[in-house]
């Protein structure tokens, strides 16, 4: 039998608040995970990302097998939801939120949607698969006008190329499929992930295996010692198992 387990952090950081949502728990047939990171401050980021979180959650009651008409259901209704209440409240304009989120069924097969630069690492004992950022800096990486390590802590790095609620933008999601048996599906906000290389990150949760709480608040903890100013969540399974 497979065996899915999971844990959670997040906190605000040095921030006032946090604007950063998160999910993790089974719903219905599956199990659900993701990160919101809320943009716009004062432009209520934190009620852009619970909307997506909210919107994930209500698409998966109505899984019917298929997790990427789901996610990109979920992924269009909150884009809706958001541009909608911005538009009612002035208060709210100018807010937005990236949206990182996977289904995993109890086979461990695991579908995962991505806008902005919110970020997932599946980690086993011999590869990292890391996802794709939505961000002006990656771009630059894309086109060669810069190195990988040059895009590290950059200080454009906070710029997206796409995040659900912008009223110019065009949402086009990234999908990656993967199987989670005896691997690690980390999802994190960039004030983690931009604090804790991928190699120290990989490290990190190697060394504690299944203790994944540890691995939460380790990864946490670095990104603070680190310099991170930023609100930190952090979400992370574990498949376990022979999928069924």
């Amino acid at each position: 039998m497979s065996r899915v387990s999971f844990f959670t952090v997040s906190e605000k950081g040095l921030r006032d608040n946090n604007e950063d949502s998160c999910c993790a728990e089974r719903i219905g047939d599956c199990f659900v995970f993701a990160v919101a990171d809320g943009l716009g401050g004062n432009a209520c980021g934190e009620v852009a990302s619970s909307i997506a979180i909210a919107c994930l959650k209500n698409a998966v009651k109505f899984y019917d097998g298929d997790f990427t008409t789901i996610l990109r259901d979920a992924v269009s209704d909150a884009d809706e939801q958001i541009l909608a209440q911005a538009e009612k409240s002035p208060e709210k304009q100018g807010m937005a939120t990236t949206l990182i989120a996977a289904c995993v069924g109890d086979d461990l097969h695991c579908t995962i949607i991505n806008v902005g630069d919110s970020r997932a690492h599946i980690i086993s004992q011999d590869e990292v698969i890391t996802t794709k950022d939505h961000s002006v800096v990656n771009d630059l990486v894309e086109l060669g006008k810069i190195t990988p390590d040059e895009a590290w802590q950059h200080p454009l790095s906070h710029v997206l190329s796409q995040a659900l609620g912008d009223p110019d933008g065009d949402v086009k999601p990234d999908f990656y499929e993967v199987n989670l048996r005896d691997t690690f599906l980390l999802l994190s906000s960039d004030g983690m992930h931009d604090y804790v290389r991928k190699e120290r990150i990989c490290e990190i949760v190697r060394a504690n295996g299944e203790n994944i709480e540890k691995s939460c608040r380790d990864l946490a903890a670095e990104a603070l010692s680190a310099g991170s100013e930023d609100n930190i969540t952090v979400v992370l399974a574990y498949g376990a198992g022979s999928p069924s």
